[in-house]
């Protein structure tokens, strides 16, 4: 039996282990610079070796966070582990994995990571981190950073994120930042905001999977200045946009869902002039096709939008002002027709009840209007009171399907929509990217019901507005397939398939089938 005497032999050397020759069988190795201690392992027909006994060996690319460490610690062992993860990023390089364990974190933001750095926390549930400073975004990430495992919690002003490039500039993104297995419970905030302006390189980009965003009136997702974002799995609650696209942002969206809030999926407007074309060859009037020089060598590409000479409006919507009263018949509306000589004037109908003007719906939105119509009501059936609407209009962009070649700087393009007008040599073509979202099985429930939890509830009294799952403003583009709260499943706006009737609706699907049976109709000598 060996001796029961533990006895230990000592080093203050850094970074010194013993060897076999140093430890008999029970006898231990302390080296009292690094604290660490050692014993000799005997195994009978496999090996005779030195290990160290429990945690707290440093690793030179592992920095660890711990509720009960302090930030005079090295950080490079457990048992010498870091209290904050700001402290841990100041000692951190490219290659650095910073490991959290559980407990509450608050932290003095912005985090700053280097490139190549990842924050990982032992657990979703376990890892809560809270900003000190309302006033700054939490993190601020750059090229191939990886956070996962944590939730985030306490106040940020309105407008500050959770995840954002630095706006003094996050430098050349080849690698997007990645963002896992998170939940955002700081209501107002942005949960990850995506400022192409701030990054350098072709991609602008961060993507995300399984991220949860309780943020009660934030956004979810905010990509602007052609910023770009992969998302995988992303859920809003309550939020007052859920994912927003701006000034030629773009985001693929799957699997994902957006529950209450304002609205859901918003993409709006289009980027800054990316470069001017000019028109080499006049088209008549209801062309598609267009030949334009003066591009160098940039190919025009599904995603860009163009406008020639000018750019047109048509109406948007109109706005009750006033209801008036003394309306017994519905009136008559009349918005103003356009200048040009191809517009077509818009059309609208009214709404009333007790008397009064509710709601104006348009029929039809009209085309080339170069500012805001006027709207007049007619005045009520009885008494003077009439009421009175003001219209809203939208800039009408073509959108770009496909284009040729490139040859001595002159590409055909091909637009999905027909010019109502001529287009004349010279003509001038400015090209813009258009913010845009492509989300495939997205799923809405009760958008528009409201911000707050407590009232967006159904059984709260809650009520959804269908129109605000998909909001396209100043030419900005949502391409979807949804399904919401009824189970009804949709193809962007004209394709509609309701789950409780097994009815298909919506323009696309209408003029498909008119086009479709008409030839079989005539053929079997209908009317």
């Amino acid at each position: 039996m060996a001796d029961p005497n533990i006895r230990i032999k000592r080093s203050a050397v850094p970074g010194k282990r013993p060897t076999t020759s140093d430890l008999s069988l029970g006898e231990l190795g302390l080296n009292t610079y690094d604290a660490e201690l050692f014993a000799r392992r005997e195994r009978t027909g496999i090996s005779t070796d030195i290990v160290r006994l429990g945690a707290g060996a440093t690793v030179t690319n592992i920095l660890y966070v711990t509720q009960d460490g302090s930030d005079t610690n090295t950080g490079k062992k457990l048992g010498d582990a870091k209290r904050t993860i700001g402290a841990a990023l100041t000692e951190s390089a490219a290659g650095t994995v910073i490991k959290v364990s559980a407990g509450s974190y608050v932290e003095n933001n912005p985090l700053s990571l280097p490139e190549q750095v990842s924050i990982v926390g032992d657990s979703l549930r376990e890892v809560s981190i809270s900003p000190q400073n309302a006033t700054d975004d939490l993190f601020y990430v750059t090229n191939g950073n990886y956070v996962a495992e944590m939730s985030f919690t306490g106040s940020l002003n309105s407008g500050k994120a959770i995840f954002a490039f630095n706006p003094v500039g996050a430098g050349t993104i080849t690698q997007s930042p990645y963002i896992q297995n998170c939940t955002n419970f700081i209501s107002n905030s942005i949960g990850l905001k995506i400022d192409g302006a701030a990054a350098d390189g072709d991609l602008k980009s961060m993507v995300l999977d399984s991220y949860t965003q309780y943020n009660q009136g934030g956004i979810g997702a905010s990509i602007t200045n052609n910023g770009y974002a992969q998302l995988v799995s992303m859920f809003t609650i309550c939020n007052d946009i859920a994912v927003y696209c701006g000034n030629g942002g773009c985001c693929d969206l799957t699997n994902s869902n957006s529950s209450f809030g304002t609205y859901g999926l918003v993409a709006d407007g289009v980027s800054s002039e990316q470069f001017v074309g000019v028109v080499t060859e006049s088209s008549a009037a209801n062309s598609s096709q267009f030949v334009i020089s003066g591009l160098g060598n940039t190919r025009p590409y599904d995603g860009q939008v163009v406008y020639f000479d000018n750019l047109y409006s048509t109406v948007e919507k109109i706005t009750v002002s006033a209801g008036g009263t003394g309306y017994t018949s519905t009136p008559t509306v009349t918005i103003d027709a356009p200048s040009v000589a191809w517009g077509v004037q818009a059309t609208a109908t009214a709404e009333i009840s007790n008397g009064s003007v509710t709601a104006i719906n348009l029929v039809s939105s009209g085309r080339g209007y170069e500012s805001i119509p006027n709207v007049t009501i007619s005045t009520p059936d009885v008494g003077i009171n009439t009421a009175t609407a003001t219209a809203s209009i939208i800039e009408k962009y073509y959108i770009i399907e496909s284009s040729t070649p490139i040859s001595s700087g002159i590409s055909t393009i091909t637009i999905t929509d027909n010019v109502p007008y001529a287009v004349g040599i010279g003509s001038t073509v400015p090209f813009f990217k258009q913010s845009r979202i492509i989300a495939s099985s997205h799923s809405f429930e009760y958008v528009g019901t409201g911000n707050t939890i407590a009232s967006a509830l159904p059984q709260s009294g809650g009520v959804l507005i269908q129109d605000n799952e998909i909001d396209n403003r100043n030419g900005g583009l949502v391409i979807f397939t949804s399904t919401d709260q009824s189970g009804n499943f949709r193809i962007g706006d004209g394709v509609v398939i309701n789950q409780q009737t097994g009815s298909i609706s919506g323009t696309f699907y209408s003029k498909s089938l008119f086009s479709t049976m008409t030839p079989f109709i005539l053929a079997l000598g209908g009317d």
